[in-house]
């Protein structure tokens, strides 16, 4: 025979007692504790709407390093006019770690992880550079996706996708990390917080990857 009690068959001032390290008084009622089961249910789904809000504002998490067959491999050459009208070449950045970003403002992740790429931008690890590549889009939608940041890292046009051809990239966000030697040692997929790019730096820097 079964020794299990349907909880029905409890009384709910019983149940109280069970759960709490108080005394309760023989006298609660039923409706009481249909009462306390309410106030619960409400702490509970307010709780739970606090942690939706909390997901929605945190910054993107879903970064991880993919398979590449650049990496250990030096890095193209990344040519080309940036969105103020510099020349620049990848090369000239040899002693940093660069981060080469292909991106585009039609890219939902990419611009989700626009902030965090910002903050990655003006608190670099150990002199790191941010270097955008835009991917099969206008010079004026990333300009607007922006904004009063433009300048504040190089950021290239790559007519005819050449740059993203040659890095193999067919879907942004797509990052490369590159060493101070220009090799690549990391490739990411997905959107990025500052503090994750800073932590694959780290672990380059330690001969982790």
């Amino acid at each position: 025979m079964s020794n299990l009690v349907d909880p029905q068959d409890v009384d709910p001032t019983t149940r109280v007692r069970s759960l709490s390290t108080g005394q309760v008084p023989v006298s609660v009622r039923r409706r009481r504790g249909r009462h306390g089961v309410r106030w619960v249910a409400l702490v509970v789904a307010l709780g739970l709407g606090g942690v939706a809000a909390l997901a929605a504002t945190a910054p993107p998490t879903s970064q991880y390093q993919a398979a590449s067959p650049l990496l250990d491999h030096r890095a193209p050459p990344v040519p080309g006019t940036t969105l103020t009208g510099e020349r620049f070449d990848l090369g000239t950045l040899r002693g940093h770690y660069v981060v080469v970003d292909f991106f585009a403002s039609w890219c939902v992740p990419c611009r989700t992880e626009q902030d965090q790429l910002i903050r990655f931008a003006q608190y670099p690890r150990d002199g790191a550079v941010l270097v955008g590549v835009v991917f099969h889009d206008s010079t004026a939608s990333i300009r607007s996706l922006l904004g009063p940041w433009v300048g504040l890292y190089p950021v290239l046009t790559d007519p005819g996708g050449t740059i993203a051809l040659d890095y193999g990239v067919d879907n942004p966000p797509s990052k490369y990390v590159v060493d101070p030697k220009g090799r690549v040692v990391a490739k990411i997929v997905g959107p990025v917080t500052a503090a994750g790019l800073d932590a694959v730096i780290a672990r380059a820097q330690a001969g982790r990857l």
